[in-house]
């Protein structure tokens, strides 16, 4: 009987204890993964997540959409819950049924997006929102300012001979679009096979002795600064925010023709067994508790109207949350390329040259 009453009891107490930490009871089976862009699952904004839910926040970081669409889709829906998705990755995703549509109705807090990022083309498909967005901004030209002695007004500063070995790229076919932007281009991510061999490849090719190394992850594009391999690059703020910290004299400017850019949204993967904390997560990432923190990490500009009340006057200037339809409208951002094989062949020649 004593041994019976001292069982009971025992049981009792992981009872008790379960429930008084139903947090850490919950995070030994609940799990959360995300591939994506850098800086989108950092602890700084993850763990106060996984504290409230019990659910542990699994980042897989990949340096371009076309790395994260082989990886789901050799994956088929078992590896991953949810994808940070650019928007030359969401109608290939969408294409290839590899997503799902979203349930609005669980994510509360996307009413406080601001307009433009409301079921946006881009992650809209059939009258469905198959994405909600995380972040938007342009790409940079970033350079380092004790060698770059002034901004510079154009993009064909990559192009003058004292840089030569000097310059940093992304491991990325999207580039071309930024090429066709400088040469005028109105339809920058609408280029036919012989449009590409003609117009673009020219002035493609004549950047390969500029490079010193393509980068493939915004850490390694800062790592190359700081070892003062490069002098100038195309990148993004999650490097420079790195720089700064850093205490490197970083540059950063849009030159006059313009620059292409990205709206990312968080996009659940068909097949997914966590699609309610998957939904938990897109809610939270769009408070002012998560999104401040997101923006600080990354240097990447917020989406949702909760974060405006956490932010000086400063901040929401410097990242046009004041004027954000007329700033958002001036950006090429990227979309999905119709005949993106062809994007890829004449980039790896550009890349074996």
């Amino acid at each position: 009987m004593k041994r019976l009453i001292a069982s009971i009891v025992s049981i009792c107490f992981v009872l008790v204890a379960c429930l008084s930490f139903p947090e850490i009871a919950q995070a030994k089976s609940c799990t959360l993964r995300i591939i994506g862009w850098e800086g989108y699952m950092d602890p700084s904004f993850a763990k106060p997540f996984e504290q409230k839910y019990g659910c542990k926040v699994i980042p897989t970081y990949a340096g371009s959409s076309d790395e994260m669409y082989a990886k789901i889709k050799a994956s088929k829906g078992k590896t991953y819950d949810l994808v940070t998705a650019s928007g030359d990755l969401t109608k290939r995703l969408y294409d290839a049924n590899l997503v799902e549509a979203i349930d609005l109705s669980l994510v509360p807090n996307y009413k406080d997006l601001f307009p433009i990022f409301q079921q946006p083309t881009y992650n809209t498909f059939d009258g469905q929102a198959y994405g909600v967005s995380i972040a938007w901004g342009p790409d940079f030209l970033i350079y380092d300012k004790s060698i770059v002695k002034s901004e510079p007004k154009s993009w064909d500063v990559l192009y003058q001979p004292e840089y030569q070995g000097k310059v940093s790229l992304p491991d990325y076919p999207i580039f071309n679009a930024d090429v066709a932007l400088w040469k005028g281009s109105s339809k920058i991510y609408d280029i036919s096979k012989d449009q590409l061999a003609t117009e673009i490849k020219p002035d493609l090719f004549r950047l390969r002795p500029q490079v010193r190394k393509f980068w493939n992850s915004q850490g390694e594009l800062a790592q190359l600064f700081l070892n003062k391999e490069i002098a100038l690059a195309w990148g993004w703020p999650v490097a420079i925010e790195e720089l700064k910290r850093a205490n490197f004299p970083v540059g950063a400017t849009i030159p006059q023709e313009g620059t292409t850019g990205w709206s990312d949204s968080w996009m659940l993967l068909k097949g997914s067994p966590n699609k309610e904390i998957a939904h938990a997560w897109m809610n939270y990432m769009l408070t002012g508790a998560a999104q401040k923190p997101m923006t600080e990490v990354t240097g990447y500009w917020a989406v949702s109207q909760q974060v405006l009340p956490l932010l000086t006057a400063e901040q929401r200037r410097d990242s046009h949350l004041e004027d954000i339809e007329n700033y958002y409208s001036q950006i090429h951002f990227w979309e999905t390329v119709p005949n993106y094989d062809d994007w890829v062949a004449l980039w790896n020649e550009f890349r074996g040259q």
